[in-house]
């Protein structure tokens, strides 16, 4: 049998196509652009949001490799393994904090391409594959 998937979260990223996108949002009164999905503007305090999907590929603004476990309610695996964190900044102008797919700081440089993916997180009480979105490096 196999196990069902899940997302961490609902509305963070569509689920269950081909090529998923994070779900944001952008003001129809100034033009800010946000993640996750907001309902009201934090720029210009309206309630002019409307739901947007963010690009999936973006360039590497900023990383660091997380090295100690994370306090609860952190559910990684047992032992902690460090894991890459970065910020990527989407075609919409949003910068979005992820972890990245890689763990090695070689592996990056600023302003290199990355790519919107779902993996595996943890395994919840039920068994249930939950899964969340990363970034990764576009091969050349």
């Amino acid at each position: 049998m196999s196990k069902k998937q899940v997302p961490v979260q609902e509305g963070l990223f569509t689920w269950g196509v081909e090529e998923p996108q994070l779900i944001g949002s952008k003001c129809t009164r100034c033009g800010e652009v946000t993640f996750p999905e907001q309902q009201i503007c934090p720029n210009c305090c309206t309630q002019t949001m409307e739901r947007l999907l963010l690009g999936r590929m973006g360039k590497l603004y900023s990383f660091t490799i997380q090295r100690h476990q994370p306090p609860p309610p952190y559910r990684g695996p047992d032992p902690f393994i460090p894991y890459g964190v970065g910020e990527v900044e989407l075609p919409e102008g949003v910068i979005i904090t992820s972890v990245l797919t890689e763990d090695d700081p070689e592996a990056f440089k600023i302003g290199m391409e990355m790519e919107l993916v779902i993996e595996r997180f943890f395994e919840d009480e039920e068994g249930n594959e939950v899964v969340c979105y990363k970034f990764k490096p576009v091969s050349e």
